[in-house]
């Protein structure tokens, strides 16, 4: 199991979406709340994750895999994603990397997350 940090890469994926906007609506200030310091709990990381768009939830999960180490340096992409059962209490995500290989990516209340695989694919 490996312990990835993912909310840099949570806050990037959010920060081209800060851009879009009229110069009416209030500033998105994602990127001075990571600069302060402030810690986010598992949920919030998890909230965070869940509602960005699917392109950028298979990037922050593809992150996770490929800094896992040198088993998910060889993933390629995410082919596959879904929001799991809670793993003590934590939100979790399975991803299959390349149709081939599926990973388990628990979000932690340090804001890292446990990575898990690869494993058999049970997800489509």
């Amino acid at each position: 199991m490996k312990r990835s940090t993912i909310t840099l890469a949570v806050m990037t994926a959010a920060l081209p979406l800060a851009a879009c906007g009229s110069s009416t609506e209030p500033a998105n200030n994602t990127a001075a709340v990571a600069a302060t310091g402030n810690v986010m709990s598992a949920d919030a990381l998890g909230t965070k994750i869940r509602d960005l768009p699917e392109g950028q939830r298979r990037g922050v999960l593809f992150r996770a895999i490929r800094d896992a180490g040198p088993s998910g340096a060889s993933c390629q992409s995410v082919t596959a994603m879904k929001e799991a059962a809670l793993v003590n209490g934590n939100p979790s995500w399975n991803a299959v990397c390349d149709n081939s290989t599926q990973w388990t990516i628990v979000l932690t209340a340090d804001q890292s997350a446990s990575v898990t695989g690869p494993g058999p694919v049970t997800i489509k």
